[in-house]
């Protein structure tokens, strides 16, 4: 793959390890059934950009922008996603691993059959995504913000959801576990309290 890339390409096949990719500013890029490996993409602005059966390991896209991006069947494992702004993204099939992804921004992300496992997702923004049905396992939750997301048959088990940003409407078709419900109490307005012991 070129360590320069231009507008209304189609990069298919390609592997890239390591290095930077110097592309500030792409339009209408695809790349399909491409590995990256330890690439830096941090910083990078790409509208109408087009991941099919992708896989990114341990790369940097820290403060990346992409708007409009049509993501299907792609895997970010062990990625520093900080600040990563995926604007009206669609999403389909797409898992993260490992990634570090704080104050991250998803708005109005059309998601299916995402899966987030052992992310660190905190103050992270879903404001009005579609998230029915995700898995949200093993994820840093504190301060991420889902008001108004769809989160309808979504799987939030094994996540830490101090500080989580939602309301009932967004928790309801949810499947969190009994012990994640005190985490939740606040949300009913109510107090959680044992009875001190009898002397």
């Amino acid at each position: 793959m070129p360590a320069e890339l231009e507008d209304e390409s189609v990069f298919r096949g390609g592997v890239m390890e390591g290095g930077s990719l110097d592309a500030g500013t792409l339009q209408t890029v695809s790349f399909e059934g491409c590995v990256f490996r330890e690439v830096n993409l941090s910083g990078v602005a790409w509208h109408l950009i087009r991941l099919k059966d992708v896989r990114l390991e341990g790369c940097d896209l820290s403060g990346a922008r992409w708007t409009e991006a049509a993501l299907e069947r792609v895997q970010f494992t062990d990625c520093r996603l900080t600040g990563l702004q995926l604007p009206g993204a669609v999403l389909r099939h797409v898992r993260l691993t490992r990634a570090l992804a704080p104050l991250s921004l998803w708005p109005t992300v059309d998601a299916k059959h995402l899966w987030l496992e052992d992310c660190d997702l905190t103050e992270a923004v879903f404001m009005d995504a579609s998230l029915p049905g995700a898995v949200v396992r093993g994820c840093a939750l504190g301060k991420t913000e889902f008001h108004g997301a769809a989160l309808e048959g979504a799987d939030l088990r094994g996540s830490d959801l101090q500080g989580v940003r939602l309301g009932l409407r967004e928790l309801a078709g949810v499947t969190v576990e009994p012990v994640q419900l005190l985490e939740l109490a606040h949300l009913l307005g109510v107090r959680v309290q044992e009875l001190p012991e009898k002397a």
